[in-house]
C-alpha cells in the first residue's frame, strides 16, 4: 500500500482466521488516513518505504 498524500511505502498483512479491532490506520509519516477497519479481521501495517525529505544543503 502506498500512502496517496506523502508516498509512504507499507506492507499490509490481513488475518482472515482472526477478528480485530474496528479503527482506522493513519500515515505513521503524515497521519493521513490510510484506511478504515471494522475489526472483522486482524490487519497489520508496517512502514517500508519511508519517504525522503527535501534537501536544502549546496
Amino acid at each position: 500500500m502506498t500512502c496517496p498524500h506523502c508516498q509512504a511505502g507499507y506492507r499490509r498483512i490481513e488475518l482472515t482466521s482472526k477478528g480485530g479491532v474496528a479503527g482506522e490506520f493513519r500515515c505513521l509519516v503524515c497521519d493521513h488516513i490510510i484506511e478504515l477497519m471494522d475489526g472483522s479481521t486482524d490487519v497489520a501495517f508496517r512502514l517500508t518505504v519511508q519517504p525522503g525529505k527535501p534537501s536544502y544543503a549546496y
